[in-house]
């Protein structure tokens, strides 16, 4: 019992060594990707009159900031190609950066489009996991008559529901969950926006909902959001859906504080 007890402090010396080592070099980073691109709607069906969100992570950014510059992006569906024009570029604070995009013409019924981007530098991809295959393939969608101009309905309004602070690997994992009430017949991205109440900074970024939750903070390898020594923010929803119909924000911001605690 009493030697088991004394290796146990060597034990979490060398583990803390260890950590410090990898975090502290440029290997760290293989904890986390180099990069990626990320598609919203997540769903293989879409209307005639979408929208789309692509997302970059760590290099992959610099896809996003030269889209339609350096690199074309648009719908393929074999006989036809509908350009896709930037309506918004959201920049976060650790390492993704996105654009909101919309078709320039109405794309054909009963038609499958590929999201293709020309150009893409070595090593880049837009692909998607195809779960009934189980591989990465294309990202396709199939458009449907679905006459979609139906704002996401609120069963209440969204209220914080928890924090989160962790501290798995190379960098603290930081969110503060607020409840997701929007009701939609598609899918949802929220427009998120972060307000630091002591330098009056915002930051606005579109949110994927993680099941019944909008999780505002970031984890140990990117985030939307940051929160420095500032113990009080305030954040406020827009609720979008895949066909861009909107239910904007209404009344006061959410006040809320950052997580301090680690989460056991």
């Amino acid at each position: 019992m009493f030697r088991a007890a004394r290796k146990l402090p060597v034990m979490k010396t060398l583990l803390t060594i260890v950590l410090a080592l990898m975090c502290g070099s440029t290997a760290a980073h293989s904890l986390c990707s180099g990069g990626g691109l990320r598609v919203f709607p997540h769903g293989s069906t879409i209307g005639s009159h979408p929208i789309f969100v692509l997302e970059g992570y760590a290099k992959s950014q610099k896809v996003i900031t030269g889209l339609n510059k350096a690199y074309s992006i648009y719908l393929n569906s074999g006989k036809s190609k509908v350009r896709l024009m930037v309506r918004n570029v959201y920049i976060g604070q650790y390492r993704l950066t996105q654009a909101l995009l919309y078709p320039e013409a109405e794309l054909e019924v009963g038609q499958q489009y590929t999201l293709q981007i020309d150009s893409l530098p070595h090593g880049e991809h837009l692909t998607r996991y195809n779960h009934a295959k189980d591989e990465y393939g294309p990202v396709t969608y199939n458009v449907v008559a679905a006459n979609d101009d139906q704002s996401p309905i609120l069963s209440s309004r969204p209220e914080e529901v928890g924090k989160t602070l962790e501290n798995p690997g190379c960098g603290p994992v930081s969110s503060v969950a607020f409840s997701n009430p929007a009701i939609d017949e598609s899918e949802v991205i929220v427009m998120t926006t972060v307000k630091n109440l002591s330098s009056g900074k915002e930051t606005t970024y579109l949110i994927l909902p993680d099941s019944n939750k909008i999780r505002v903070g970031h984890g140990m390898c990117s985030g939307a959001f940051t929160f420095d020594d500032t113990l009080e923010y305030e954040v406020e929803f827009t609720f979008m859906d895949a066909a861009g119909n909107i239910t904007p924000w209404s009344g006061e911001r959410i006040r809320f504080t950052k997580p301090t605690k680690e989460t056991e």
